[in-house]
């Protein structure tokens, strides 16, 4: 394998590894938040009133708090990590020999920077609002509102289909970037097996 080949390698897998790293970070942290906030005794200021009303309603809103800034974290870090990873792969591509290259990489990677994009300015911001107008109304006063309406309209409503848009393009992300880490890998491993075939007919010959 030539330096730069192996340079491009490197850096193709040390930014997919990284970006997959970013983009399950927030998955992870509301999966370690939420369930430990069902049960701690937590509060939050401006919002006694809505947690008294519905303890566990009112934990879950906390609990939204603390995981809401490693989400605002790592958006920053993923759009930088992208198109240097794009950049990684086309470099990458461009020295490997023909018959390494494949086509679903690109697919797969294009999938991933959609979602991520979709993700950054549309489904995430959209959630961020939905969720400001329910804690805005639960801030007010406006608890028993949202509890009522909880199951057929009102900011409660509003704010689940949000999140779950904005859960679909994250995961969306996530999955696309495994599936170009199994076809990045199984060229390399296809690659591997070529050259190792190549040098023994060599040697025979």
């Amino acid at each position: 394998m030539r330096p730069m080949q192996r340079i491009a390698d490197t850096l193709f897998w040390t930014l997919i590894a990284l970006w997959l790293a970013f983009a399950l970070a927030g998955g992870i942290a509301a999966a370690s938040i939420f369930p430990a906030a069902r049960g701690l005794p937590l509060s939050l200021e401006g919002y006694e009133g809505f947690i008294a009303a519905s303890p566990e309603q009112g934990r879950m809103l906390v609990a939204g708090h603390l995981a809401e800034s490693v989400f605002a974290k790592t958006d920053g870090v993923r759009l930088l990590l992208a198109p240097l990873a794009v950049l990684a792969l086309l470099a990458q591509v461009a020295l490997a020999p023909r018959a390494t290259r494949s086509g679903a990489r690109f697919v797969w990677i294009a999938v991933a920077a959609t979602a991520l994009l979709v993700g950054t300015f549309w489904s995430q911001p959209a959630f961020t609002a939905r969720d400001a107008e329910y804690r805005t109304a639960a801030r007010t006063g406006r608890g028993t509102e949202l509890l009522a309406n909880a199951t057929d309209s009102g900011p409660k409503l509003a704010v689940d289909a949000a999140h779950q848009r904005a859960s679909w393009v994250a995961g969306t992300e996530a999955l696309a970037l495994l599936f170009l880490i199994a076809v990045s890998a199984w060229n390399a491993g296809g690659s591997s097996v070529r050259n190792y075939s190549s040098g023994r007919s060599w040697r025979r010959g």
